[in-house]
């Protein structure tokens, strides 16, 4: 009773491993299958020319939507490199005036400076004798 037991467990367990075994390779198959229709499907959708239509027609409605609003910045551009050089043009006589009257404080200052250098130079030539 006890052999006819263990062989009815033996032949039970080799049916479930061929089950199992099938089972395997048909989920196998089964995944190959859903895998190769998504990607068809997912070709397909791409390669549809209505949606290529769309996006061709969605870039132009952008593009139009754009043109004025590059064409109003092109326009302050210009506004603003007005605005620069006629800065510019008042800056630049200023800058000369400034220029003029630093000139002659930057040459006195220079003089003076070396003056008092002359001076230094003498009391430390005195002092060192």
């Amino acid at each position: 009773m006890k052999l006819f037991g263990i062989a009815a467990l033996l032949v039970l367990a080799l049916t479930h491993g061929s089950f199992a075994q099938d089972g395997a390779e048909q989920m196998s198959q089964y995944l190959q299958n859903i895998k190769a229709k998504i990607n068809q499907d997912f070709q397909e959708f791409v390669g549809h020319q209505e949606l290529k239509d769309q996006a061709e027609s969605f870039l132009e409605d952008r593009q139009t939507d754009l043109e004025p609003l590059a064409a109003k910045f092109q326009d302050q551009l210009q506004d603003l490199k007005a605005v620069a050089a006629n800065m510019e043009d008042k800056i630049k006589p200023l800058t000369a005036k400034v220029k003029e009257q630093v000139n002659p404080l930057i040459y006195s200052l220079h003089e003076k400076m070396e003056a008092m250098l002359q001076t230094l130079a003498k009391h430390t030539k005195t002092n060192r004798k």
